[in-house]
């Protein structure tokens, strides 16, 4: 084999060095007793050797590839298998797979991940979606059915069952909906070409890796997501390494087929990501009368300070006057509002987009029976499009107002340079990007 052959001349290399370092070793003649001393004849200059080659420096042997018809993909693939296989990836497993993987489009590729809807609905049609009746009475059935896979999971990680549901809900349906596309195929897709070819190679790599341990099978990662996570709590490869963990305790850790698993492994992630046990995600509050909407900045403040700042917690759950928490309004002045704990930012480690965490909330407190929000979203209103998002950061930009990147997705930079255009305008400060909004800054950028 390849790898024996490797093995071997680093063999021959090691005990060349210890030969050379055993004659080094050796006393010059003129240190033995009685030995006379003789003058060492001068050596001619002889030219230096040249250097071996070090292990690192020696390429495992890859089989070539039949080609795919993509010249791009195909010289990414050989020097991806290179790495990998040099790296100490099994050449067999490697090979294997990556042969029989053909790339998506250009087109398709370069655009996947870009109108994921936590980035382009509405927050409030986002909400609606994630927080369905359907998948409200699905996941309370799911928790009466397994109350003591809950009560296990629970005492183990500190997040409570809720999440654990909600988030169980919302990635596939509480295991209904597992995914149909292939995860090499479309890591291999994200590594080649695009904007996130590292990420990619570094999930590709963990992949073989649970190959090689015979962790997951090359028909298991067939059932995928779009980026290439997978199970009933969809984890990228590289997490499920270090989370995944055997719920079920039958020695296999298999989020396709076993819920006790997934939601283990999702409760060890988010024990892991900091999830602090007895403490909430968020809570919605009454905001006083005439709120200065300009402490929506991201800053985190005691509950004490809010309560002495005239904010309310709706419903009778109560919180430590000590814990931190940040004001957010996901729909400016017009919608309903929250004060945020770390354990929202928890949740955003599963997906990071304020929409996916708000909705993990959302439908966590639906199963566990807390009251409906008190104040609507604003259904009437009509969003931005993603190109009227892009005239909004150029124009902000333009002004002086980093809004960051002009992408047509309307996130917290764009936010908060609105809302500082609006508090030095003497606006109403809620950084809402409204067709007003819109037009009031590019008025202003025109001049």
């Amino acid at each position: 084999m390849v790898q024996t052959l490797k093995w071997l001349s680093m063999a021959s290399i090691s005990l060349a060095a210890l030969s050379a370092c055993a004659a080094e070793d050796l006393p010059r003649p003129e240190t033995f007793p009685g030995v006379p001393e003789v003058p060492s004849p001068t050596p001619a200059p002889q030219p230096a050797p040249a250097p071996s080659p070090t292990p690192s420096q020696q390429d495992v042997n890859v089989p070539l590839f039949v080609p795919s018809g993509n010249v791009e993909f195909d010289n990414w693939r050989v020097k991806f298998a290179q790495k990998a296989a040099n790296s100490g990836r099994d050449v067999e497993i490697l090979h294997a797979v990556l042969q029989s993987v053909t790339p998506m489009e250009v087109v398709k590729a370069a655009a996947i991940g870009d109108d994921q809807a936590e980035f382009v609905k509405p927050i409030w049609d986002y909400v609606a979606s994630a927080t369905h009746p359907n998948r409200v009475a699905t996941g309370r059935e799911k928790l009466a059915a397994e109350t003591g896979l809950f009560n296990t999971v629970e005492s183990l990680y500190s997040p409570p069952r809720e999440i654990l549901a909600s988030i169980w809900g919302m990635e596939t349906s509480y295991g209904r909906i597992l995914g149909s596309s292939d995860a090499v195929r479309q890591l291999a897709t994200l590594a080649y070409t695009g904007r996130r070819t590292a990420f990619g190679e570094d999930q590709l790599m963990s992949v073989f890796k649970l190959l090689e341990q015979k962790v997951v099978t090359r028909e298991q990662l067939k059932q995928a997501s779009w980026a290439g996570a997978f199970g009933q709590t969809q984890f990228m490869p590289s997490t499920f390494i270090v989370h995944g963990r055997d719920g079920d305790g039958d020695g296999v850790k298999d989020v396709w087929n076993s819920s006790a698993d997934a939601l283990a492994s999702a409760g060890n992630y988010l024990q892991a990501s900091g999830w602090k046990r007895n403490e909430p995600w968020a809570l919605e509050v009454k905001l006083p009368t005439n709120v200065n909407y300009v402490l929506a900045d991201g800053q985190k403040r005691k509950m004490q300070v809010w309560k002495a700042l005239g904010f309310s917690v709706v419903g009778e759950r109560s919180v430590s006057d000590d814990l931190q928490a940040e004001l957010f309004l996901p729909a400016g002045s017009y919608g309903p509002a929250f004060l945020l704990f770390d354990n929202f930012y928890v949740i955003k480690t599963y997906n990071n987009a304020d929409s996916y965490a708000l909705s993990v909330g959302l439908l966590a407190d639906k199963l566990a029976g807390r009251p409906e929000l008190s104040k609507a979203w604003p259904t009437h209103i009509k969003m931005l499009s993603k190109a009227e998002v892009k005239d909004l950061q150029a124009s902000l930009n333009a002004l002086g107002y980093d809004a960051g990147p002009v992408d047509g997705l309307a996130g917290r930079g764009t936010r908060a340079a609105l809302q500082r255009f609006q508090k030095d305008r003497d606006m109403l400060a809620d950084g809402f990007p409204t067709r007003e909004m819109l037009a009031a800054v590019m008025s202003a950028a025109r001049g």
